[in-house]
């Protein structure tokens, strides 16, 4: 189940309701009525709009400000989520109504999560809810509350954001907010594994197309495939689909179309229809390549990788591997880094709340310091007893501030699963370490490696197993490295080593210790039999220069080449020119085939 599938669709579905009846009763009129098709008729819409610009001028000042907002809707509908901020901001400054204000912060905290700066999405949610009671307009405070429920959902914090649309069902919701309301339960309750009753997703599927929302109403029948599909009925899901593919089509909303067919790519090869499963495949890549980081393209790339499997073409089938892993990579990444930037706000919340709390208390401690200066000549000991808690008081907040400030340090440097550096702290390391080197005159190999069939441990055993490897790795492998050096992933099983002071000879002589011992990892511990093993590639910068970007290059050039020539190997760099493989002496070459079952039981 797509964890994330709102993170574009559902936000352009939430807006703002329109306000009492203003001076101008054309231009009102207008304003309601486009506000009535923004996400029904995409079209009429922008015709409205056109109209309302050029009676701008005719306009009251409340009524401008709802044309801001539907212009800033309107950017978000185009894409042009930055836009959108700028608009907002400036509303945000100028509003002086509490309720439209609160529509802007709601707006607001979804455009961020459009434009994927979650934690400023997150921050504006942390102000707006506390407010959320004091708004007696039932439907801008449905607003943020559903805001609220969408923020939460992609975020991965499902309890919250099912909380949020549950309380917008409990005070009677009708209309859009319906739709959307169940739509954000149904998916908080898929998010967390729940079983949902095909009834309840029907329902949200109807009150959906009551209201014309074809994009919503779309989303809920997928999940109702997907139920179908879970249940052994795979032909009933693709009938769903096929269904409704036409209207989702005519809804030109990519990232619908994009999960359709994704989901027909993979329901036809489960049936052995290879044709149509490829078909649907390259439709759905079509329209989702330029939404990076979507469950969509990871699906579709799978599809076309065990297609060309399954026909033999074993060159298509390695290329559509790769872009797989890509895809795969990159979502996975995308899931992790939403679910820190929750952490990091909570954090924050909680820092705040602390130092409020501590400049309370140390206000309270200058009241009383005011008193018994006024009565020193009475109660010298209290003064001194009142001094000694504030200097106390503010030593524990510096110690608590000072914590808090490296645990974040500690989750932006560190790979939380492994322990050991993540990429963006590898990167600078390794930079560091290079210009170092470089001005020392001396050189710096670069091993990188990754895990063979790696996607399989997930696919077989589950992720807590794929997650055991992947600390085994760390375990294994960083007793080789010496202080100087720099052991990081760089995402997903990707891993690299810097050895300053070492040539590619040394690099390959450290990089097959690794790999035998990964190896010879026993998987007993984890619960499953399989077996651990990696390919990898060396280049030193007597080959590739002290331009790291370089060094990963052509180290991950060497790589390919491991993988391509069997895996479980070492793999030097060599320049085109250089006809000669890096393959550790000694290691017995001709069977190739051994490394094709790696990390399989």
């Amino acid at each position: 189940m797509n964890r994330f599938r709102t993170s574009i669709w559902i936000l352009l579905a939430l807006c703002w309701a329109s306000p009492g009846v203003s001076a101008n009763p054309s231009i009102e009129a207008m304003l309601q009525q486009a506000d009535g098709i923004r996400t029904s008729d995409l079209h009429g819409f922008n015709r409205l709009l056109d109209r309302l610009d050029g009676l701008a001028a005719q306009a009251t000042d409340p009524q401008r400000e709802r044309l801001r907002l539907l212009h800033a809707y309107r950017a978000l509908m185009r894409g042009d989520a930055d836009g959108a901020i700028l608009i907002l901001e400036e509303l945000s400054a100028t509003v002086d109504d509490p309720v439209t204000r609160y529509r802007v912060g709601a707006l607001q905290a979804n455009t961020f999560a459009i434009n994927r700066r979650f934690e400023e999405g997150l921050r504006v949610l942390e102000s707006l809810l506390p407010a959320s009671d004091g708004v007696e307009d039932v439907a801008a405070r449905h607003q943020g509350l559903l805001a609220a429920g969408i923020l939460y959902n992609q975020v991965g914090e499902f309890d919250l954001g099912m909380r949020s649309a549950q309380r917008v069902l409990s005070e009677g919701s009708s209309g859009r907010n319906l739709c959307l309301a169940r739509n954000l339960v149904l998916e908080a309750r898929l998010g967390e594994g729940q079983r949902v009753e095909d009834a309840r997703i029907r329902d949200a599927i109807s009150s959906c197309e009551a209201e014309s929302e074809t994009i919503l109403a779309g989303f809920a029948n997928s999940y109702l495939a997907r139920n179908l599909h879970a249940a052994g009925e795979t032909g009933g899901a693709i009938e769903v689909l096929e269904a409704y593919l036409p209207r989702v089509e005519d809804a030109a909303y990519p990232l619908l179309i994009g999960e359709y067919h994704s989901m027909l790519a993979e329901y036809r090869m489960k049936q052995g229809d290879i044709a149509a499963a490829e078909h649907h495949a390259g439709r759905a890549i079509e329209h989702v390549t330029s939404l990076t980081n979507t469950l969509s393209l990871v699906v579709a790339f799978r599809t076309l990788y065990e297609a060309a499997l399954q026909q033999g073409d074993h060159e298509a089938a390695l290329a559509m591997y790769r872009r797989y892993a890509d895809a795969d990579g990159a979502y996975l990444q995308e899931v992790r880094a939403r679910e820190m930037a929750y952490r990091i706000v909570r954090h924050e919340a909680r820092q705040q709340a602390q130092q409020i709390e501590l400049l309370n208390e140390r206000n309270t401690v200058l009241d009383l310091q005011k008193r018994v200066s006024e009565q020193r000549s009475q109660n010298r000991g209290l003064l001194i007893l009142l001094l000694a808690l504030a200097l106390a008081t503010i030593a524990a907040w510096a110690y608590r501030t000072k914590r808090i400030q490296m645990r974040l340090r500690r989750m932006t440097e560190v790979d939380m699963l492994t322990g050991i550096s993540n990429r963006h702290h590898f990167s600078e390391a390794a930079h560091r370490s290079l210009a170092r080197c470089l001005r020392d005159d001396e050189p710096v190999a670069l091993v990188m490696f990754d895990l063979d069939h790696f996607k399989q441990v997930n696919d077989r055993f589950g992720h807590a197993a794929g997650d055991w490897a992947l600390k085994q790795v760390a375990l294994v492998c960083g007793p080789l490295c010496r202080p100087v050096d720099s052991f990081g992933r760089l995402g997903g099983e990707e891993f690299a080593i810097l050895l300053p002071g070492l040539s590619l000879r040394d690099g390959i002589r450290l990089a097959e210790d690794a790999r035998a011992r990964l190896e010879a990892i026993d998987s007993s511990g984890s619960g499953f039999r399989m077996r651990v093993s990696a390919s990898f590639g060396v280049t030193d910068t007597g080959l590739s220069g002290f331009e790291f970007n370089r060094l990963l290059s052509h180290a991950d050039r060497a790589l390919y080449r491991a993988k391509r020539g069997g895996r479980n190997q070492v793999c030097g760099y060599r320049p085109e020119e250089v006809a000669h493989l890096a393959v550790v002496p000694g290691r017995d070459n001709s069977d190739k085939g051994q490394g094709a079952q790696a990390l399989q039981s």
